[in-house]
């Protein structure tokens, strides 16, 4: 339909995935996650504006079928140049640069990472209830 086109090329345009085996393409076309995770300029203002959340909550679907590989939910990804071996997150250089303020928050107990076993939002409510809900009242 033309509804999903128009989705689909706003969503090519915005946020293009991230090709392990073409990282200098990703990091030329992506418009959203490559200069959100300061991968290719580095703008202080981004760090600056997650350090002032209290705490974050990464959630990895352990079933997920959308978002590949599952472990960039927690910030990990593949090597470079092959889309198998991967690396976490506390093995990037987003974390070894500590560019985004995750490393310092990690170190405060401002992180917390929760595995579910479901595909990707498709979240029981007691999941929400018993997990989510109360890491915001903090």
């Amino acid at each position: 339909s033309s509804k999903f086109s128009f989705y689909k090329q706003w969503y090519q345009r915005r946020v293009r995935g991230h090709d392990p085996l073409d990282e200098d393409k990703y990091r030329k076309h992506s418009r959203f996650i490559a200069d959100i995770n300061q991968e290719v300029t580095v703008n202080p203002e981004y760090k600056q504006n997650l350090m002032r959340v209290a705490n974050i909550t990464f959630v990895m679907f352990d079933k997920d079928t959308m978002v590949i590989p599952k472990e960039s939910e927690w910030f990990g990804f593949y090597k470079p140049g092959q889309s198998t071996e991967l690396v976490s997150l506390e093995e990037s250089e987003i974390w070894s640069q500590d560019k985004l303020g995750l490393k310092e928050m990690s170190s405060q107990g401002r992180l917390s990472f929760l595995k579910i076993e479901a595909d990707h939002l498709r979240v029981p409510a007691e999941f929400w209830t018993d997990e989510i809900i109360p890491r915001l009242k903090d």
